[in-house]
Order: C-alpha cells, then structure tokens, then sequence
C-alpha cells in the first residue's frame, strides 16, 4: 500500500506539471477553460513617442530636446526641456499621438523646478478619439477658473451628467517628488460612476484616447502685474510626460502588441478579433458582440452548422425569435442539407426550392421539410409566411411586411375611428353655438386615477364662462370622470399638467357621471389645449349670456338646425377665425367674435 501511494502521488504532480507548468496560465480564461474578463497590461503609452510643441505665435519648435519629454525617466536620466522664452502672449501646445485607441487612467507632468511655481497656473488637458481631427477638454487647471475659462472652481462632477465634461480646479499644492514638482490628472477621480466603470459605456467613452494634448495658455498682463515685475511669460520648462493607461481591448484581450506596420494591436481572445477586439471572427455569429465585463465575459459563439459549413452570418430577427439564444444562420450548406443549422437533408429531387417560401415574410428560402414550416420575419405567420399575424397589419417596407397595429391604452386606433365617428366639418362657434352648450369651462389637469371603468380627473376649474341651470359647478377644485374607453381613443385626450377648454353638453351619453353630482367628459365632449388669447372673445360671450341675448332654444322648431346637424358628433381641429361678424338676433344687432373649431375631439351640440 505504501508504494501504490507513492506511485499516485508521482503520477498526480506529473499530471499538475503537465496542466500547469508546460500550459502558462492565460488570464483571459479561468483554469477549467471558461472563459472570463481580463485586460491588457497597463502601461506608460506616451514613453518613447516623439512629442509635437508647437507656439501659436512663435510656430512649431524644433529643438531636438522635445523627444526628452517621453524618454526614459530616472534619477540617473534627468532630462528637461525648456520652451523658448519671450514677451509674446501665445500658448504653448504640447501633442501626443498614441497611435491607437487607449482608455486613459492618468496624464501627469514634471516640472523642472524644486519648488512651488510663483507665477499664475492656466493649463488645459485635452483628448481626440479620432487621431486628432477633434479635440474635447477634459481638465483644467488654473489659479482663476472663472476668469480664465468660465467655470467654477471644483474637483467632483456633481451630477452624471457633467461626469463627462471638463472641471476646473487649482492643482497648487503640486506633489513633490525626485526630479521636480508634479501635475498629476486622474480621469476617473471625481466621477459618480466611476465605480460601475465597466457596465457605464459614457465613462468607456470618456478615457477613450488615440491623442492628448496639453495646452499653456498664456497668464493674462493683470495676473503678472500682481505675481511679477516682469512682463515676460514664465518660464515653461518640462522634464517628463506620462500617460497611463491600457490598449482598449473591450475586456477581451490580456496582450498589446505590435505588428508588422509597428502599430500596436490587441492580441484577442473569447473568439474576437479587430485592432480593438470589437467584433466577432469568422464563423462566431452566433450571439451578438458585446464588451466583456467582470460578471459577463460575453465571448463570441460559433454557429451551429452541424459540420456542413464553414460560413454563416448574423440576423438579429432570427436572434430575437429564438429568444435570444442564437442568431447565427449558416450559408453555403453542403453535403445535400439545407437550414439554419444544415441540419435538414434532401435528395436530389427534392430541393430546398420546393418550400415555396413567402420572398418578403420568410427569413431566407429554406423550410422544415417534415411539415413545410418557413421560418417567418417578426409579425407574420402561415406556413410560407404569406399573411399577417394577429396584431399586426401590413406594411410599406420589405424589410418589414407586417408592422403592428397601432394602439392607444391598449385600444385598436381602427376601432377608435369608428367608435369616435370622426369628422372633418368646420363649425363656426358663435353666441348662437355658444348659448347651446350646457357648460364651458377652463380646467387644469392636477391628477388622474383609475376607478373601476372611469378615470377620475383631479380638476382645478380656473374660469366658469357658461353653466347649464341644473349644473352645481363653481371654480376651484373639482372630479372629472371620463370613461375608460373613451380617454383610451383620444376622446377627449387629456393630459395631467395641462389646461383645457371643455365644452360639453349635460344631455351627453352618460350625463354627470356615475352619481348625477360628478362631472363627465366623454367622446361627445370638446377638450381643446387652453390659449390665453381665447379669454377676451369667451368673455365677451359670457357677458353678452348674462344680459340675455343668448337666443331661445324652441323644441317645436323643425328642421336640420335643431335635429340631425346639431345632433352630430363631429370632429375638429382648432382653427380661430380673426374678424367681427354681425348678426341679427331677436331683432337687435349683436357684435361678436367668431370662433371656428377644428379638433380630433368630439363636440355633441345640443
């Protein structure tokens, strides 16, 4: 027993030396081969980049000493380079060009100087994303931020949405350290999502950099006047630049090297491929790319071709109708199998062609060749997807046949039209038309809730032009119950927030509402968005009701204008008719404003 035991534990560490010693551990997989979220190495990306300073007055220098700025930095190789010094007010601008895109963690400068600068502090750092065709600030630093860019002093972005935009703050005290005086600029620091980095997309994008540039403005003559005696600039001298920060490899690559043009390259893993691992290689079409992160490492999936194909694609419908699953679809079947996955076989007689599939509402033209089922695009149906699915209606564009019906509040808009009986006659709103109407309000919309089939309004009634006699409706606060159906179809559409016209007409469908005290407006109901120019012709109506020129309504009066027209539901737009009509009522001539409605809102007239 003794020497088996010492013959399994031989063959067990030859087998650990054979999984771990001759297989270097890959940080882009855990040891069972799944596949996780690594990053490249972190790196200086400006150290041996030759760097470009240029004066906007003085043009580009070409002192050789501008490369010493990115050289090797150690106490035993202390390099400094000095602007050329003069009385011209430009700004010095200092470019690195990275070469490809990198997500920045810090940029720092060092000064030549031991000591704390005297001289005022205006500097602005600066990034491209597309190799210096544009350019976003992303700091600034100076002794007087509101006076030299317009910003408040401040070193946290109070909200997410400044978390993407320059601050300004003072960098004095600046750390101090072998060599000289250092400016360092943290990306992240500041930033409220800085600790969900790898599931916020706007901070990815924020650290994303193929350039930097670092600019000294020039410090304005007052500044001077205050720290010096002299009016010449101070002296800018640098001995080191550093960018800190990792090859943008979207989680899925541990590696940056460089290639045969000298550019450096993600080395990628998880099956992607690209200078920034962003898409998907050959054949791994299966699921959609997407960045890897801590909790997902979101590889890239192979098609499912069973072997009969070296070739395939994504679709995005035929991912979204498997619920999400998989969305490769493999072209080029060979070995007489046709399908999705060329999984389906058939002879020589009998092709793929003999599916009949629909060309618009079928993805691609192969079939089940047991039932004849075509796979069918988003919201068609049948066997050769030839029709609409239930729900939907047809379309304009064949990329998609059927598009689904629209509806309001879970309401077939078709049904809407029939149910309100839409129309397009203009009527005039006169006194006449007026006087007819049981009420005319002006209400502001405060809340809504529902109550069985009826939406409760919570109503603040601001102005009563006109009441019926029966009516208890006075200003201030008050119910509106519409019925469900009716605001579903627009009739009337109401908003919370807004103010309205209501007109309406107590002998309506439902009367007051579910008790005769509550107040209706249903789709025989005028809800028009409130204009204040209305105010002087309503009251003018209103004024001209009280002194009893609103004419007699005779019951006994037969004809159109007291039956079938005024009886109608119509449906208008607003349209206000500028202009003084006369008109002759009970034999005296009254002077009013016209009104004339046009609205999608139905108005019964009584």
């Amino acid at each position: 027993p003794k020497y088996i035991y010492r013959i399994l534990l031989m063959c067990s560490l030859v087998f650990f030396k054979l999984i771990f010693w001759t297989s270097p551990h890959n940080p882009c997989y855990h040891l069972d081969g799944r596949p996780r979220h690594c990053m490249s190495e972190f790196i200086n990306a400006a150290y041996g980049v030759p760097v470009n300073a240029s004066h906007s007055i003085q043009g580009l220098d070409r002192d050789g000493n501008v490369t010493a700025l990115t050289d090797l930095h150690n106490p035993h190789n202390l390099t400094c380079w000095m602007a050329r010094r003069g009385t011209e007010r430009g700004e010095w601008v200092i470019t690195i060009p990275l070469g490809r895109r990198f997500e920045i963690t810090y940029i720092s400068l060092q000064f030549c100087q031991q000591g704390e600068p005297s001289d005022p502090i205006s500097i602005s750092i600066l990034k491209s994303m597309n190799y210096g065709r544009t350019w976003k600030p992303m700091q600034h630093y100076s002794s007087d931020c509101q006076g030299n860019f317009g910003l408040p002093t401040q070193t946290v972005a109070q909200t997410r949405h400044q978390e993407t935009e320059a601050l300004c703050s003072d960098p004095r005290p600046l750390q101090k350290q072998r060599g000289g005086m250092v400016l360092a600029f943290s990306t992240l620091d500041g930033r409220p999502s800085s600790a969900d980095f790898d599931h916020s997309p706007t901070l990815q994008d924020w650290v994303t950099a193929t350039d930097i540039r670092v600019v000294f403005h020039p410090i304005p003559k007052v500044a001077l006047s205050t720290a010096s005696v002299s009016p010449v600039q101070p002296f800018l001298a640098l001995s080191d630049l550093q960018v800190g920060g990792r090859c943008k490899c979207n989680g899925h690559a541990s590696k940056c090297r460089r290639d045969d043009t000298g550019r450096a390259v993600c080395v990628c893993e998880h099956h992607t491929a690209g200078p920034d691992c962003d898409v998907c290689e050959d054949f791994y079409f299966d699921r959609p790319w997407h960045r890897a992160t801590p909790t997902h490492p979101n590889p890239c999936i192979a098609c499912e071709c069973n072997g009969h194909s070296d070739k395939c694609r994504f679709s995005m419908e035929v991912f979204q109708q498997s619920g999400r699953r998989g969305g490769g679809v493999c072209q080029k079947c060979r070995h007489h199998t046709a399908g999705r996955h060329c999984k389906r076989y058939f002879s020589l007689c009998f092709s793929a062609s003999a599916c009949h599939c629909h060309p618009l509402g079928a993805v691609g033209h192969w079939c089940n060749q047991t039932s004849g089922q075509c796979l069918c695009r988003e919201g068609v149906t049948g066997l050769r997807c030839n029709r609409c699915a239930p729900g939907f209606k047809q379309g304009r564009s064949p990329l998609r046949p059927c598009i689904r019906k629209l509806t309001v509040w879970g309401v077939d808009t078709e049904e809407c039209v029939s149910y309100c009986q839409p129309s397009q006659v203009k009527v005039r709103m006169n006194l006449e038309t007026y006087c007819l109407k049981d009420y005319v309000l002006k209400v502001q919309l405060r809340g809504m809730e529902r109550s069985g089939p009826w939406w409760q309004f919570s109503i603040l009634i601001q102005t009563v032009f006109r009441t019926g006699s029966t009516s208890q409706v006075r200003k201030g606060p008050h119910s509106l119950w519409v019925p469900d159906r009716d605001l579903g179809c627009g009739c009337p559409a109401l908003h919370v927030g807004r103010t309205y016209l209501l007109i309406g007409a107590e002998e309506g469908e439902r009367g007051w509402g579910p008790e005769e005290s509550r107040l209706v407006a249903d789709r025989s109901t005028l809800a028009l968005q409130w204009r204040e120019h209305w105010s002087p012709k309503l009251r003018g109506f209103r004024g001209q009701d009280k002194r009893g020129r609103c004419p007699t309504y005779n019951p006994q009066l037969s004809g159109a204008k007291h039956t079938g027209v005024f009886r109608q539901r119509l449906l208008f737009r607003l349209v206000w008719l500028h202009g003084k009509n006369k008109k002759t009522i009970a034999g005296k001539n009254v002077l009013n404003h016209s009104l004339c409605f046009h609205s999608f809102f139905f108005f019964h007239q009584c």
